[in-house]
């Protein structure tokens, strides 16, 4: 792990020759050489090296979270291209049944990755325990280039939470 947070993709390259698992947890953080990698900068290199080693690229760390999840949640777009070019699905799930285009339009950042993933043809309305879809998200956290972003791919405006509030009212609601 040290060899990838480091983006020595020579001496990862050769520990994965001696046959070395990409697919392993950190037994201190619960990542996987990949979403390690997806949080770095300048790790589109490292990223096809571990792939090319056999890193899935729906594997999860311990916590559900996939190198998908994990690139939008770092707000780093270099990496999530990479990984959606080497054909990861913008459709995987964490352990709470979210995708990575729900994450993005919370945490926001560049408004390029949401995009990407509604042009990779990631589906919208994914629902978290409390009704709330990525419309809602973008809405509470006042991230207005994502929700141009996912009306213009279809989201629907008027759909609800569980709580009966759309998008506009959360809009209200936080004063976005």
């Amino acid at each position: 792990m040290e060899s990838v947070y480091q983006l020595s993709v020579d001496k990862v390259s050769r520990f994965l020759e001696k046959g070395l698992d990409p697919n392993f947890h950190d037994a201190d953080t619960g990542e996987c050489p990949l979403t390690l990698a997806v949080q770095l900068e300048g790790s589109s290199e490292l990223i096809k090296v571990l792939r090319s080693g056999g890193a899935h690229l729906d594997f999860r760390t311990r916590d559900g979270i996939t190198a998908l999840h994990r690139a939008v949640l770092s707000r780093n777009h270099t990496a999530l291209t990479t990984v959606l070019d080497l054909g990861a699905s913008p459709d995987y799930r964490d352990s709470r049944g979210l995708t990575p285009l729900y994450h993005c339009a919370m945490v926001g950042g560049d408004p390029y990755c949401c995009e990407l993933l509604l042009h990779e043809h990631a589906v919208i309305g994914s629902t978290d325990e409390n009704g709330w879809q990525e419309i809602h998200q973008a809405c509470r956290h006042g991230n207005v280039q994502h929700l141009e972003h996912l009306l213009f791919y279809g989201a629907d405006m008027s759909s609800q939470n569980a709580s009966g509030n759309t998008a506009l009212h959360l809009c209200g609601l936080y004063n976005q």
